[in-house]
């Protein structure tokens, strides 16, 4: 095996791992009760309006524990979406990387990111407090499809690019 070969099996390995661990980071995330995963969400809300709403420390307690209550389902709602949009993203990278037409790619990274919402939504049914949710599915198509079209855009605007500077350089 010559060097190139060796160098693309090493890019492959670690695409594919990045792949592997943000499943990974999913699951681990899927494996928290549903009382571990609110206040997990609920620390991660306080720590952003810190940071966004300074006057968020001058609230009483009780208007901090309603604002943070009343941002929850949008926070969850916004952690499905960028989850699967970082998935879709780094499955077609890493796809990238095979012998396969752009639409194989981006039909294989859909079958792949669906196929982990939805074996990730059948593993919540074993987690205290948890259950398997359509409306999380729907959240996780929608991420997908978002990083995939991100991925296609990039890939066009690089094709048009070459081709410009190839018609130049006639």
């Amino acid at each position: 095996m010559n060097i190139n070969n060796n160098s693309s099996v090493y890019k492959q390995f670690v695409l594919w791992l990045l792949v592997v661990v943000w499943t990974g980071m999913l699951f681990f995330f899927s494996s928290q009760t549903a009382a571990e995963s609110t206040v997990l969400s609920g620390d991660t809300i306080r720590a952003l309006l810190r940071i966004f709403r300074p006057e968020f420390l001058e609230l009483t307690t009780l208007q901090q524990n309603q604002l943070v209550a009343g941002l929850q389902r949008l926070v969850r709602n916004a952690a499905h979406v960028l989850s699967y949009f970082g998935l879709a993203i780094l499955c077609m990278i890493a796809l990238r990387q095979h012998h396969l037409k752009t639409g194989q790619q981006a039909v294989l990274t859909l079958l792949l990111c669906i196929g982990y919402a939805l074996t990730d939504e059948m593993h919540q049914l074993f987690v205290a407090g948890r259950a398997f949710e359509f409306t999380d599915l729907g959240l996780d198509l929608c991420g997908s499809l978002t990083g995939l079209a991100v991925v296609l855009i990039v890939i066009v605007l690089k094709r048009q690019k070459a081709k410009r500077q190839m018609l130049k350089s006639l």
